[in-house]
């Protein structure tokens, strides 16, 4: 490449000397003037030069996404850290080519998130992968700045700031699958720290059949999505999988009206490009707020309209008016519990007859790692998980993790949904308008023969899709209320 340029550079100053000595010759221009002007021209370039130079800014700007032809084998933690080892100690590493291969790495171990994490002595490699934050290697001091510069020109920010927080997104294809990674850059005492989110378009495009639900709660969900207007609102904490679940519905509501729809998204930030849905991105710094945004929105003649989070009471005011007055509205609240979410609109200062109106349906989820099918081993409960599971599982066969490597000798493969799904029926709706408890709320769903979390759970250990330590760690062991 330096060969090539230095080329350029040559036969541009030939055609230059050619051009100034023919001028000279035809005295079209007088020799004098044409050296001014080179002089002027030189002073210019040198002072754009120093410029360019002292902002940090790269003349030679990388592509906006990690190359095609580029690929990696899938290796294994012991292998990936003699690589990157090996990086670490070449005296001319390729930067670039490093940055590719620890992407394509945690997309090829499917892994959720990348983690560099400066310390004084290295950077701190680590993939989230089901769910779990694993250290995976060690870069040296002397490539930190390198790699998170490249990984800047990459997401397309600014390269020469490092005290304040930056957000970006690439694309890389792996494997032949088109990912989408969105980036945070945080500065700290020692570095700027990255996180990389990893976007698997394949995720939201199998739709709701492989998300987890039972075929019951497939059956209850696929018809409160099919109705025309009302609030169906997810709740989990983050991590839970409750965008992905929303973007399965919305192209499972596209795809049921054959195209024939109106779908907006009001989203911070968005994750995935949807096809022939129209996503809007929040920007509170600039003062384009959920409620700014849902209010424009209602003049678009939307059909269905997905608010990432309610977070204040004008934006739920105005998104439970919308469920009520023909629009199909699907959100995220944070609340205590599925039956929680109810009384936390009430609190924010709606009225308990539009929530109780509006209210279609409130989903609870959670992730719970899969077993791995080819090393689980038979492995009853013990009298401690009973005790913290509050059940008698005596005689029940169940399966634990084993290790092997295709699952990097980790037991689990994949992740899987628990959910709850409660139905607003007549009944609750009073209990909502009387501003019953959300113990008493959640009591009357029981009574109707509502299965909770927890109890999802232990079906989906007994069918041998997951171990009962999985569910200890990961669902509420008793109700909220207890």
């Amino acid at each position: 490449m330096r060969s090539a340029t230095a080329a350029v550079a040559l036969l541009g100053l030939l055609a230059l000397a050619a051009a100034i000595f023919a001028l000279d010759r035809l005295q079209i221009v007088p020799w004098e003037y044409v050296l001014g002007i080179l002089a002027a021209a030189a002073v210019c370039a040198a002072v754009i030069y120093g410029l360019v130079k002292a902002l940090g800014v790269t003349l030679a700007r990388a592509p906006a996404r990690i190359p095609r032809e580029r690929t990696f084998s899938v290796h294994s933690p012991e292998r990936f850290k003699s690589v990157i080892d090996a990086y670490n100690s070449s005296s001319s590493t390729d930067v670039p080519e490093m940055v590719d291969y620890v992407v394509h790495q945690a997309a090829g171990l499917n892994a959720s998130d990348i983690h560099l994490v400066p310390y004084r002595d290295f950077l701190s490699v680590r993939y989230r992968i089901d769910g779990i934050l694993t250290d995976m290697a060690h870069v040296a001091p002397h490539l930190r700045e390198s790699v998170t510069n490249r990984l800047k020109v990459l997401s397309e920010v600014v390269t020469y700031v490092h005290d304040k927080p930056q957000d970006g997104r690439f694309g890389v294809d792996v494997g032949g699958r088109r990912m989408d990674i969105r980036i945070a850059f945080m500065p700290t005492l020692h570095g700027e720290r990255v996180v990389m989110r990893i976007l698997d378009r394949a995720e939201v495009e199998f739709g709701l059949v492989n998300l987890g639900f039972t075929g019951t709660q497939l059956d209850i969900f696929g018809e409160i999505i099919s109705r025309p207007q009302g609030m169906v609102i997810l709740t989990g904490p983050t991590g839970s999988g409750k965008t992905t679940t929303i973007y399965c519905a919305l192209r499972t509501i596209l795809t049921r009206n054959q195209m024939a729809c109106s779908i907006y998204t009001l989203e911070d930030p968005i994750e995935y490009d949807l096809l022939n849905i129209n996503q809007t991105q929040i920007d509170e710094a600039q003062g384009f707020t959920f409620e700014q945004g849902l209010k424009t929105m209602l003049r678009q003649d939307p059909d269905v309209i997905m608010v990432g989070e309610i977070r204040d009471i004008e934006t739920a005011r105005i998104a439970i008016q919308a469920g009520m007055t023909g629009h199909l509205i699907i959100t995220t609240v944070h609340a205590k519990g599925a039956a929680g979410v109810f009384m936390r609109l009430v609190e924010m200062g709606l009225d308990p007859h539009s929530v109780a109106s509006a209210v279609t349906a409130v989903v609870s989820q959670r992730l719970v790692r899969v077993l791995c099918p080819h090393c689980k081993r038979v492995e009853p409960a013990t009298p401690g998980q009973e005790a913290k599971l509050g059940r008698n599982l005596a005689g029940v066969e169940f399966y634990g993790p084993a290790g092997c490597p295709k699952c990097g000798m980790k037991g689990y493969l994949g992740r899987h949904g628990v959910f709850e799904i409660l139905a607003v029926n007549e009944p609750v709706r009073k209990l909502i308008v009387e501003r019953a408890s959300s113990e008493r709320i959640h009591r009357e769903f029981l009574d109707h023969g509502v299965r909770t979390l927890l109890e999802n759970g232990i079906d989906l250990a007994r069918r041998g899709e997951t171990s009962l330590d999985e569910i200890i760690r990961t669902l509420p062991l008793r109700s909220e209320f207890d």
